[in-house]
């Protein structure tokens, strides 16, 4: 359920209570008549006598008279009548000095506001020891507007209005010590101004629950009951007809950062949501543990306990139902150390389906089992792994096999981009050998598996995984090599590289390669991703990531990046954002941090560093940076660019002190470009120099264009330039070696082939302004026509396309230089085919075949048959020939008919 269908299934309940409420008021109001001496247009018999105070009646009044015990002078209470003939509501009346305010409420039911022109008014409704109420309204003009059920968008507000209703007692649901909630204040906000919608705001205030069962409780160590909280922000549901009803900042269910105070117990998440529970709008709160009662060798993980908290809508008013349902644990992991056998598991409950791991040590083997079941559609994952004690299965040259496993999924598929995401956060491990905390970690581990392989009809993934170290435990590498299938197939490699120096136990050196690649031959493309996240040297964090993409067919792609791409580069569809290669190289008083980048595509190669200081204390001490750009570019010119930016400042408490800086780019070659600034600032002095510097020539002369015309015919002349295609193929068609040869060297084609003209001098049917990357005038070539025979053109109508170097034939901006593909798509030539055939005159065909068999020794029962029988049979279709045409495979098929058994003479005649 999300917000907007929230409050489509709440709004009915509100429209029925005020339906409700009114209903008994009816005797009442009816006898009420239009106020005399009324003089504003908008409440002119609309507006009825007055009452004496607020009448009794049912859940809302009744709640009106807690809140408001009396009536402020301000606030006043008359009927109402929407238009002449209409039933009789209820209007509450906003008096202050300069304007009036009206909210009436009408069977309908129907709500009207009306503020008259000029208002202001801020009155306190009521202040006592448990409640405060206030209500503001505002309008320059006259605010008149009706609000009724079903109405596709409320009208727009004339002026602004706000009621603040707060309770500031604690406020309790259900029992004190658990399960239940509550809240140390109530916040409620009604607001409406023009162009914002009106909105509702409930904010809970040190929101409190205790969501553990008693008994449960009991076990984890807490015999009084367990409670999270308080929040140190209010709770804020926000509800308004664009939005629906949800969290602010949020959706129907909100992560809250509590924390559940056990010993031995720690929480995996703290959440609150918003659903309805047996058709009523209810609060959900809920909580995920993770618990180790003292001196037992036991570990329990238990998830999805929690309340339910009805809130009721209706005849009996709105409040909080005094029973509240408790939701018993859904998720629940158990882990038994006990020698020589120890493991445990975890089964989670997950919408239509399940998620579960299984790990187990049995002393000489350990075994791991993570798997995904979704009912509807049903489809399933399950990712294996047996871990060989150590050292492993001896290799040789100090390698050992210590791990096997494979994954296995049924309507299932790879997700690229949300796998490539994983491998590059340095997750790999999730799907590689988790390790040894799997119970602890199963929901993420679940849930990663179930985001990277996604539901799927149709589709299955499998794959083996291995894991090997080498020089016992200092290098470990594991690998999974996934198919996904059928087509388009892809095969995807993920990897993980772990250096441990001295020992994985205390390393002063931890170097972490997570690895993503994958291979679409239908493409075809390659590509692979290296993340370095979670390595260090001697405490000091290396991140980055390296990426190669190799791609063909129709948008061909080189990518060689290490650390990304040069700033002024706009990324490649399909390439995603990579992180630089860097370095933290010091840490407290002094922090500097290192990072660069490399990378080489189809036109440019482009290169950086920067290098960052950080030595300050409480906002004192020193800054700086050091940092270089540099990008070359051969195609369709030579031009490269370096920009090099420094600068150092002393700080005072925050404040700058002293500063220097330097901005300095160079661009050529040819003509020399070198701009910049320079600053320096002491106190308050500055002075800066900005600078722009030319030298150099352009060329003098420019390089003479090729002939197009003449390099055309020379390659349309060119036997390679011609082709022929095959749109059928004939199976049963045999022809002699003389005929064969002269179709493969092109000396004759079958009458159903297309003869194909295709040239990559220029591009067809564009306007090209370069030709062998030398400036041409704009021109634009094309096949005007083509005769396959003197005075018998041909058909041009199918165009073929090339692929072609954008930079070599249409001017490009350097931006598009650096953004554009390597290659592109464009007409280069046409399908030909005849307009008018020729066909000959039909023949009688004659269709001679022979039969050899080889027979088994034991087919016949006398051992004297022979073992080799020869019919020869003959067929003349006269009589088919005259009536309809028989195809060859008809004829194929009637002659396979015919030889029902080998043991008799078969000899055809049709």
């Amino acid at each position: 359920m999300n917000p907007r269908e929230l409050l489509d299934a709440v709004s009915p309940m509100l429209w029925g209570l005020v339906e409700d409420e009114l209903a008994p008021l009816a005797p009442t109001l009816n006898p009420l008549q239009p106020l005399a001496g009324e003089t504003e247009p908008a409440l002119q018999g609309r507006l009825l006598d007055p009452l004496p105070g607020l009448p009794q009646g049912g859940a809302l009044l009744d709640l009106l008279h807690t809140i408001v015990p009396s009536l402020p002078p301000e606030l006043r209470v008359h009927g109402w009548r929407r238009a002449p003939g209409a039933a009789h509501g209820l209007a509450l009346v906003l008096t202050e000095v300069g304007g009036r305010a009206v909210l009436a409420f009408s069977p309908g039911p129907a709500v009207d506001v009306v503020v008259t022109a000029g208002t202001n008014a801020t009155v306190s409704l009521t202040s006592t020891p448990e409640w405060d109420a206030t209500v503001t309204v505002a309008a320059q003009s006259v605010w008149n507007a009706t609000l009724t059920r079903g109405d596709p968008a409320p009208p727009a507000a004339a002026g602004t209005a706000s009621l603040s209703v707060f309770r500031k007692q604690r406020l309790t649901m259900g029992a004190a010590d658990g399960p239940g909630a509550s809240t140390s204040r109530l916040e409620t906000r009604l607001r409406v101004s023009p162009g914002s919608p009106f909105a509702v705001e409930v904010a809970l205030h040190e929101f409190r629950a205790a969501v553990l069962p008693q008994a449960i409780a009991a076990l984890l160590g807490a015999p009084k009951g367990a409670s999270v909280g308080p929040t140190s922000a209010p709770l804020t549901v926000h509800a308004d007809r664009s939005n629906g009803i949800r969290f602010a900042d949020s959706g129907i269910q909100v992560n809250l950062p509590l924390r559940l105070n056990l010993p031995g117990v720690s929480t995996r998440g703290c959440t609150i949501g918003l659903g309805m529970v047996d058709g009523k709008l209810a609060l959900q709160p809920g909580l995920t543990a993770f618990a180790q009662p003292p001196g037992l060798p036991l570990s329990l993980l238990l998830g999805g306990m929690g309340l339910s908290i009805p809130i009721d809508i209706g005849a009996g008013g709105i409040g909080v139902r005094p029973q509240l349902d408790v939701e018993m644990p859904s998720d629940i992991g158990v882990s038994l150390a006990l020698a020589p056998v120890s493991g445990g598991g975890a089964l989670l409950r997950d919408g239509n389906g399940y998620r579960g791991v299984l790990d187990i040590d049995l002393g000489v083997v350990g075994v791991q089992a993570i798997g995904v079941l979704n009912l509807e559609p049903l489809s399933f994952l399950v990712l294996l792994g047996l871990q060989l004690p150590y050292p492993g299965v001896q290799l040789g040259f100090g390698f050992a096999l210590d791990a096997v496993g494979g994954i296995v999924g049924v309507n299932r598929r790879v997700d690229i981009e949300r796998l490539r995401g994983l491998v590059g956060e340095g997750n790999a491990d999730r799907i590689l050998f988790p390790g040894n905390d799997v119970v602890a970690r199963a929901d993420e581990i679940t849930r990663s598996l179930d985001s990277c392989f996604p539901v799927a009809r149709g589709r299955f993934v499998v794959g083996p995984m291995v894991r090997i170290n080498w020089g016992g435990r200092i290098v470990t590498l594991a690998v999974a090599v996934v198919l996904d299938l059928p087509e388009p197939a892809r095969v995807v490699l993920l990897g993980r590289v772990v250096v441990a120096v001295p020992d994985p136990a205390v390393p002063l050196i931890l170097l972490q390669a997570s690895v993503f690649g994958r291979i679409e031959p239908g493409v075809p493309l390659v590509e692979f991703l290296v993340s370095l996240n979670g390595s260090w040297i001697v405490g000091l964090p290396l991140t980055g990531q390296i990426y190669v993409l190799f791609r063909g067919g129709g948008d061909p792609l080189l990518v060689l990046s290490a650390g990304g791409f040069h700033p002024r580069y706009p990324r490649p569809a399909g390439v995603p954002e990579l992180q630089r290669l860097g370095m933290n190289l010091g840490g407290g008083i002094l922090r500097l941090r290192a990072e660069a980048y490399l990378a080489l595509t189809s036109n440019s190669l482009q290169f950086g560093a920067k290098l960052q200081l950080d030595a300050t204390i409480a906002g004192c001490g020193v800054e700086g940076n050091l940092g270089l750009d540099a990008l070359v570019v051969w195609d369709p010119v030579l031009f490269f660019s370096v920009h090099v930016y420094a600068g150092v400042a002393v700080l005072a408490f925050g404040r700058r002190l002293a500063s220097i800086g330097l901005d300095f780019t160079l661009e050529g070659p040819g003509e020399w470009h070198a701009f910049g600034t320079g600053s320096i600032s002491v106190l308050f002095w500055d002075v800066s120099l900005d600078f722009d510097v030319r030298w150099g020539d352009k060329p003098a002369v420019t390089p003479r264009p090729a002939d197009i015309l003449a390099e055309l015919r020379t390659v349309i002349a060119r036997r390679e330039t011609w082709a022929i295609e095959r749109t059928a193929q004939r199976a049963l068609v045999k022809f002699t070696d003389d005929a064969a040869k002269a179709l493969a060297d092109g000396a004759v084609a079958q009458p159903d082939s297309t003869l194909v003209v295709d040239q990559t001098v220029v591009p067809l049917q564009r306007k090209i302004a370069r030709f062998h990357r030398i400036s041409v005038p704009e021109q634009e070539w094309k096949f005007a026509e083509v005769e396959l025979e003197p005075n018998n053109p041909a058909d041009l109508g199918r165009p073929k396309d090339n692929l072609f170097v954008p930079g070599e034939f249409f001017a490009m901006t350097e931006d598009r230089q650096l953004g554009a593909p390597a290659f592109e798509k464009h007409p280069s030539g046409f399908a030909l085919t005849e307009k008018d055939l020729d066909i000959g005159p039909a023949r009688l065909a004659e269709d001679t075949y022979e039969t050899d068999y080889e027979v088994d020794g034991n087919w016949f029962p006398q051992n004297d048959r022979p073992k080799r029988i020869r019919r020869v049979g003959k067929a003349r279709f006269l009589l088919e020939t005259w009536s309809r045409p028989v195809t060859a495979t008809e004829r194929v098929d009637r002659w396979r008919a015919a030889q029902a058994s080998a043991a008799r003479p078969m000899v055809v005649n049709r």
